[in-house]
């Protein structure tokens, strides 16, 4: 009796091992481009730890978690799920990217003019409603716009250019006004 007590102890004890090691885990964590491992990468877990890598790019993480949030100064942090933290984990750096950009204008006159334009002209481009419309064929067949249609698109086009000063446009007009010259001589 006294063996069986100690056998069911023993892989009681076995059993809470297992558990403990599973909760460890080990992670490495490198730089996209080049692949070097990354040092003083810090691991913060939902469940309250903190990890942080050394030279070798590897950091221990001690507690279970569901998700954990990877930040270094240098790279943009990131959040991952527990699925996803399997064995090396790659950061983009911060160099490469872009913040939010907002740009403003000196005047906003003709945005509201444009953007009913757009709304009005939608429907040309529209697709066909309904799946009974559908033919696999038509998407194949070059069907030029009427002539009417192209005449607006071509005003709106020019509208566009004009208001925004396109350098293309200022060229194209500049080129005209020469030929325009040249015939007159």
């Amino acid at each position: 009796m006294n063996m069986r007590v100690i056998h069911y102890i023993s892989v009681a004890v076995m059993c809470l091992c297992s558990l403990c090691a599973r909760a460890q885990m080990d992670v490495v964590v490198a730089d996209i481009e080049s692949g070097v491992p990354l040092r003083d990468v810090k691991i913060y877990t939902d469940s309250g730890s903190v990890a942080v890598t050394d030279y070798r790019g590897m950091a221990r993480i001690d507690r279970p978690f569901s998700s954990a949030t990877v930040t270094h100064p240098k790279y943009l942090g990131t959040t991952v799920g527990r699925h996803e933290l399997v064995d090396t984990l790659y950061l983009l750096p911060k160099a490469n990217t872009l913040n939010e950009v907002v740009v403003w204008g000196e005047s906003r006159k003709g945005i509201k003019s444009m953007v009913a334009g757009a709304t009005r002209d939608a429907y040309l481009y529209a697709p066909p409603k309904g799946l009974a419309t559908f033919n696999f064929f038509e998407m194949f067949r070059k069907k030029p716009l009427s002539r009417k249609a192209r005449k607006k698109n071509q005003e709106l086009l020019e509208n566009w250019d004009r208001t925004y000063n396109d350098p293309l446009y200022v060229e194209r007009q500049q080129r005209k006004a020469g030929i325009k010259k040249d015939k007159e001589k």
